[in-house]
């Protein structure tokens, strides 16, 4: 069972500020200015009902009622220290199970309570960069295979878009034929990715201290994670990265264009490659080394300037600006001259479908080194909704959200 609706503002809003017309309904640059945190507060709230609805979910089940709970994860670090060192536990307290060692804590630790970990997940999204600008899912489910639906679309001629409806302009007393669309199951499996944090004894004494250290670790190292495969991920015990997914567009290079650079054409024939249904949510990605060749780019043509790049802070808009759209410089992106070092994504036609993490620690893992063990472990699984370009209703070139330039070695 899935919870929630796919995010509004990932489907129908640019993230970015733009001078607009007085009827485009397109955010002023004030507004845009804060469109990446609030969608990733609108993340951390939907994995805040879900974690929620699971622990009551728990709770009823069991027959228990809610145990009172710890003020600050600092103070709940200074009961497990004295748990683990053979003192009172705590009976807030709940083991995390390793294996079959669900009773013993040196094997498993403690686990953190549910709204410190929510917190922590609010600090990952807050400091992902792509990762709340897809299309994001919680489910109730998490050791399930999870399916939605997808539409077979190929092509946008007449009986093939959304899978082979079709429509007539018909006459008095016609007759039409049925048409039936075709779907398909998008599945997605579950994907354990874990961060491990290290922290001396010492430091867990100081609970403010260690909780901003807690927080900080966790929230760079898993958005540093997910943003690279949203890119790059292999399908293979992680999410699908839309540079392998086969609803990839590869643009050629130029002929002759030179080892290592970018082109206004090459700019060009991508844009054309992206849908219009996508044009006004996409957003460029490319490697910081990139930057430097994009502002190059606006030369002199027999018609005028053509301005390709535009840099932060003009007209108000704090991005650079590729051809109109957000220009988003990121280390996971491939290097400069190498197959996805610049890109050009629609994210909301990428889904990422997550359960709610559980977080661990334990004093005994390190016990050599005087050093306690942060666990976080979170089921997520993600992947482009299209499963391949898409022919347009005139012309052949095919087209796709995610369309990224080829090798130029």
């Amino acid at each position: 069972m899935m919870k929630g609706a796919p995010m509004a503002l990932a489907n129908r809003q640019t993230i970015t500020p733009g001078r607009s017309p007085a009827n485009d309904n397109r955010p002023t640059p004030l507004q845009a200015a804060s469109e990446i945190v609030s969608r990733a507060h609108q993340v951390a709230d939907l994995l805040t009902q879900a974690a929620g609805a699971a622990r009551r979910m728990r709770a009823v089940k069991a027959g228990v009622t809610t145990k009172p709970k710890f003020r600050s994860l600092g103070e709940q670090v200074l009961a497990i220290g004295q748990a683990e060192q053979g003192g009172e536990v705590d009976p807030r307290l709940v083991r995390a199970p390793a294996g079959a060692n669900v009773g013993n804590p040196t094997a498993g630790g403690f686990l953190i309570q549910d709204n410190f970990v929510i917190e922590i997940l609010q600090s990952v999204y807050q400091a992902a960069i792509l990762a709340p600008l897809c299309d994001f899912r919680v489910t109730d489910h998490p050791m399930r295979e999870a399916k939605i639906p997808g539409i077979s679309e190929t092509s946008r001629a007449d009986g093939s878009r959304n899978g082979g409806a079709l429509s007539y302009w018909a006459g008095e007393s016609d007759t039409v034929s049925a048409t039936y669309p075709r779907f398909r199951n998008v599945s997605f499996t579950p994907r354990k990715l874990m961060s491990l944090c290290y922290a001396s004894n010492e430091l867990m004494q100081d609970a403010a201290l260690f909780d901003a250290h807690v927080r900080k670790v966790f929230a760079d190292e898993l958005a540093f994670k997910l943003d690279w495969s949203i890119i790059s991920g292999t399908g293979v015990g992680m999410p699908l990265g839309f540079l392998n997914s086969t609803a990839l567009v590869t643009v050629a290079k130029d002929v002759g264009q030179t080892a290592g650079t970018i082109t206004s054409t090459n700019v060009a024939s991508m844009w054309k490659r992206l849908p219009i249904s996508s044009r006004r949510r996409a957003v460029w990605l490319c490697h910081e080394d990139v930057e430097e060749q994009l502002a190059t780019l606006n030369t002199a043509t027999a018609g005028g300037n053509a301005v390709v790049y535009a840099y932060p802070g003009v007209g108000g808009d704090p991005w650079p600006r590729l051809n109109g759209r957000p220009l988003i410089a990121i280390e996971q992106a491939s290097a400069l001259g190498a197959v996805g070092d610049l890109s050009l994504v629609d994210l909301s036609q990428y889904v990422t479908i997550s359960a709610a993490a559980n977080v661990a620690l334990s004093l005994h893992l390190r016990f050599d080194t005087d050093e306690a063990v942060f666990r976080i472990t979170q089921l997520i699984d993600g992947k482009p909704i299209w499963s391949s370009p898409i022919t347009p209703y005139v012309g052949s070139t095919t087209r796709s959200p995610f369309v990224t330039l080829a090798a130029r070695p």
